[in-house]
């Protein structure tokens, strides 16, 4: 993975999603895109007969803030040896990262469920939707980030599972071992040895569990599985709603991305 993109607006996640793209691009040797964005929109006065005013101070004051603050990551990226581009963009967050995404490997954000502002990041769920692009949903606390941890793969033979496995190869060959986890309702109903041979094909050598979920939720097997694993990241596909088989697939990647155990690399 040799270009990642790092939503770079300050917040209380930010060192996190810091941390992980210095630990990628030491161990990918990548190049690291800081992208900073700036809403406009916040900083403009309305009055009720139509008119619009910019307040210019304000904003002169943010740009300041923001300023201080790409000093204060380009100067820890420097120590690292990093090699990076910043990128400020003054749109709107949900929609300005999109077409940052054409070219780069993998995007991180930060896996957190509070509402957007101009100082966070899209909601991860959505944003891998959205785009082609793998996204690394970094977890603020808890068990941290680490290239070269324990990597769960949660995997139902599905075209999006497929995808985010091909995607998450350059990173997970890092790792310090490699589990699929297959939940199924039948023994015999699918199989996961595709997967772990597709994987040796990169000389990445996985171990394959099967989970019977019977009364289980398909989203609590998975969490009791990465824990049992004890895995840094869980490689998944992301499903959306309008699936037919939205019970089984898409309900897991709304339930993952509001409560892992762990950080999440999905592909759409």
């Amino acid at each position: 993975m040799r270009s990642i993109l790092l939503y770079a607006n300050e917040d209380a996640w930010t060192l996190q999603r810091l941390e992980a793209a210095l630990r990628i691009a030491t161990t990918c040797d990548s190049h690291v895109h800081c992208l900073q964005l700036t809403s406009a929109d916040e900083y403009v006065f309305a009055d009720s007969f139509g008119g619009v005013y910019p307040m210019l101070d304000l904003l002169r004051d943010v740009r300041a803030q923001e300023e201080a603050f790409q000093q204060q990551i380009e100067a820890r990226l420097s120590r690292e040896g990093a090699r990076w581009t910043w990128i400020n963009e003054a749109r709107v967050p949900s929609g300005a990262p999109l077409k940052r995404l054409n070219l780069i490997d993998l995007s991180i954000v930060s896996l957190v469920n509070e509402p957007e502002t101009s100082g966070s990041t899209p909601a991860p769920a959505r944003l891998a939707m959205q785009s082609d692009t793998p996204i690394l949903a970094i977890l603020p606390h808890g068990r941290p980030f680490d290239t070269r941890g324990d990597v769960m793969v949660a995997w139902n033979g599905s075209p999006e599972a497929a995808r985010a496995l091909r995607a998450a190869v350059p990173l997970i060959r890092f790792a310090s071992s490699v589990t699929i986890v297959e939940v199924i309702e039948h023994r015999g109903q699918r199989s996961a040895i595709d997967a772990a041979e597709y994987l040796g094909y990169h000389d990445i050598k996985a171990e394959v569990r099967e989970h019977l979920i019977d009364q289980e939720a398909v989203a609590d097997a998975l969490r009791r599985a990465a824990i049992e694993t004890a895995a840094s990241y869980i490689v998944m596909g992301a499903y959306g709603k309008s699936r037919l088989r939205e019970r089984v697939l898409g309900g897991v990647t709304a339930s993952l991305t509001k409560d892992s155990p762990c950080s999440l690399l999905m592909s759409h």
